[in-house]
């Protein structure tokens, strides 16, 4: 299959920004990606030392730098514009695991009208293991619910009304159609991709989550503080915009 882009925005959170680029590098064939580190001015030196490292010392990892900070709707979106290929457009406190890519690219091409796919997750939402998040999180290490989900053994998707924005695989088609996330409406971030989901499914484009597809997500180290009021936000629009998901 073609290669994939995967879009990694990043503003501070140096340890899990790390750990999550090792883990792609780890987990991921060389061959099958591009990885674009789509920095928002963070103000931490040590990020700007950090991208410089995996970027002298990859030919596939290449910098995408913002004079100013410009939230993470429109950082994506730069990534999205230097990319000419299907995306995946990953938070930076994720650690991938195992076959990741090949099992998000193979899901989302099972079905032409696919237009966007989500692993599975413990922190996920809709695409999250069956119990409180905050539970499962703390009860077991990564190592041990990655084993347990391992030994689940599912394959194939399922079908979803949205996806959740931690880990999404795009394909270029579906994003070529519904366009990019409204930086505008969404400003900081939380909200853009439940947005573009809904432009998708007006299009007539399925989501699906994968799986066999794992991804660890630890969950809203990049927005700090603000992410309570940034949630609140997102409730609302929700809240008002989900009924027009379901008229559909």
């Amino acid at each position: 299959m073609e290669k994939v882009d995967i879009l990694l925005p990043i503003y501070n959170s140096y340890e899990e920004t790390k750990n999550c680029i090792d883990s792609i590098l780890q987990n991921t064939d060389m061959d099958s990606f591009n990885l674009f580190l789509l920095d928002d001015c963070s103000p931490d030196n040590r990020i700007q030392e950090l991208m410089n490292y995996y970027a002298d010392k990859y030919a596939n990892i290449i910098l995408v730098l913002n004079e100013k900070n410009l939230g993470f709707p429109a950082n994506v979106n730069n990534g999205f514009s230097v990319s000419e290929n299907d995306v995946i457009v990953i938070n930076s406190d994720t650690i991938v695991t195992k076959s990741w890519l090949r099992v998000l690219q193979n899901v989302a091409y099972q079905d032409e009208t696919i237009a966007a796919v989500n692993p599975m997750s413990n922190y996920g939402i809709i695409s999250g293991t069956p119990t409180s998040n905050s539970q499962i999180n703390d009860l077991f290490t990564f190592e041990e619910l990655f084993e347990a989900f391992r030994k689940s053994n599912n394959h194939g998707f399922v079908e979803a009304p949205l996806l959740i924005g931690f880990c999404m695989f795009i394909k270029r088609k579906a994003l070529n159609s519904v366009g990019i996330f409204d930086a505008a409406a969404f400003k900081r971030g939380y909200g853009e991709e439940t947005d573009w989901c809904m432009r998708a499914r007006q299009k007539g484009f399925k989501l699906v989550v994968a799986k066999e597809a794992y991804i660890h997500h630890i969950g809203g180290t990049s927005f700090g503080r603000k992410k309570r009021s940034l949630e609140s936000h997102l409730n609302k629009f929700s809240l008002k915009d989900t009924l027009t998901l379901i008229a559909f």
